[in-house]
């Protein structure tokens, strides 16, 4: 109520805006005027579940959305004052929360996960890798299949000489990095929205490739954040005529865009960012790991390629993983190495800051969904004692030098498959429901097969003359 408080004596509000994800991850919304709150908290807002892809059939299709008012924001971008907060999401009773709602889902796995450890937060801090294009277009017909995009550092015509950057564009400077000013502005307004930012640069992607880097937050609100800071680059872009991708792979021979998710359970203190102590540390331990680290990593690699399905599912997600761009395509943690699945950093200067770096997710995920998953795999880990092996040193992002682990799966249909075949972890604790995990499953297969059927522009290269 706190934040709600404060973001009505900001300005003179008039509406209040309750924002919601569906299953896959899209963030949706309903607006009423603020003289509908104090119903649409007690009583709920109605609305369509068949409408919204992945909870209802049309024959029974009413659900009510209820706003959290702990993850109230003023919304930078609507025309009238107007506070959002993200909604909890209920049967057509208003008092049952449904098994389906994504932010239930993460609720469950923090709560199962600060039980077993006695934990009093998972903390996470992920990393926002994204494009900025000038222009974006595509589209597919029976004919043609075409995209193309246009980018202030991608001109060859540019006369000032500063757009076609020669190698990796990794913290490159003004002139060659045209979105420093972008990213300042999203910065701030990240932070006025509650979710501060640690810091932003432009990432090795030489055609304005960006990262912006949120400060650590509660599992819950920093995957709230990640719903808010995609909304806001998307409209940030769109208010100064750009277009914004978080799609993991959209240009070939580039660096991808991962969403790297950095986490630590934490004991201690009930502020926000990173305060209390890391349970992941231990000064006496080789590496300063503890033991309940280790047990989590274990748990995260043993299920690495089913969580696959839902950190990394969309069929664009296993074009980044490759070998030769800093992403994994091996399952093995290791020390500030950037081809591991899982990294230990290597300036954490004391056990009581220590965190692990999970590398494969990328944004194409519903982060409540995606997060869930993560924690529920690092809980069966603690609890099986699930041994991670030792860490291993150099670069390790061949397909021909996994020393007998576990490969990154090459596709979205063999991540699905090895969801079907090991998800017994996900339903531990009623995190996931089965039926959630096959109704994924099935909205996920539609996505294979759309593209599978479609010829792709490459093939006439490969075969048009055969």
């Amino acid at each position: 109520m706190k934040r709600f408080e404060k973001a009505l004596l900001e300005k003179d509000v008039k509406f209040i805006d309750l924002k919601y994800s569906d299953l896959p991850g899209r963030l949706r919304h309903v607006t009423l005027p603020i003289e509908r709150f104090e119903q649409a908290t007690r009583q709920g807002v109605g609305f369509d579940g068949s409408s919204v892809a992945g909870f209802r059939t049309v024959d029974a299709g009413d659900m009510v959305l209820k706003p959290d008012l702990e993850s109230a924001f003023v919304d930078p971008f609507a025309q009238e004052p107007t506070v959002s907060c993200f909604s909890e999401m209920y049967e057509s009773d208003g008092a049952t929360r449904s098994e389906r709602d994504p932010r239930a889902i993460l609720a469950r796995a923090v709560a199962a996960l600060k039980k077993e450890t006695g934990a009093d937060d998972l903390m996470l801090r992920p990393e926002f890798e994204f494009y900025l294009f000038n222009k974006a277009e595509f589209w597919t017909d029976r004919s043609s299949a075409v995209y193309r995009i246009e980018t202030d550092e991608l001109k060859h015509d540019d006369p000032s000489g500063f757009s076609l950057f020669k190698g990796p564009a990794y913290h490159v400077a003004p002139p060659f990095d045209r979105s420093s000013d972008f990213r300042s502005e999203l910065s701030l307004m990240m932070a006025g929205c509650g979710v501060p930012v640690k810091y932003h640069h432009h990432e090795g992607g030489r055609y304005s490739q960006v990262e912006v880097e949120p400060e650590y937050l509660p599992a819950l609100h920093a995957a709230d954040g990640i719903m808010l800071g995609k909304y806001l680059v998307r409209n940030l872009a769109f208010k100064h005529e750009k277009s914004a991708t978080f799609m993991p792979k959209p240009i070939f021979g580039e660096a991808g865009s991962g969403m790297h998710v950095h986490m630590y359970l934490r004991k201690g203190s009930s502020g926000e960012q990173g305060d209390g102590v890391s349970l992941f540390g231990d000064d006496r331990a080789a590496g300063k790991l503890s033991q309940l680290a280790l047990y989590y990593i274990g748990g995260i690699l043993n299920h690495a390629p089913s969580l696959c399905a839902l950190t990394n599912p969309s069929t664009n997600s296993y074009r980044r993983l490759v070998p030769g761009y800093e992403a994994p395509v091996i399952v093995f943690f290791s020390f500030a190495n950037r081809t591991a699945a899982i990294r230990i950093p290597g300036y954490v200067s004391s056990a009581s800051e220590m965190a692990i770096e999970y590398r494969i997710p990328d944004a194409t995920a519903n982060p409540y969904l995606s997060m869930a998953a993560v924690l529920a795999a690092g809980l069966d880990g603690i609890r099986s004692k699930t041994d991670p092996g030792a860490p291993l040193k150099g670069r390790l992002d061949s397909l021909d030098r996994t020393l007998g682990k576990k490969a990154v799966p090459f596709s979205l249909m063999r991540a699905l498959d090895e969801l079907k075949r090991d998800n017994g972890y996900l339903t531990q604790d009623g995190i996931f429901s089965k039926e959630t995990i096959d109704k994924w499953v099935e909205i996920k297969m539609d996505e294979v097969e759309a593209v599978a059927r479609r010829p792709h522009p490459w093939e006439f290269s490969l075969y048009y003359g055969c």
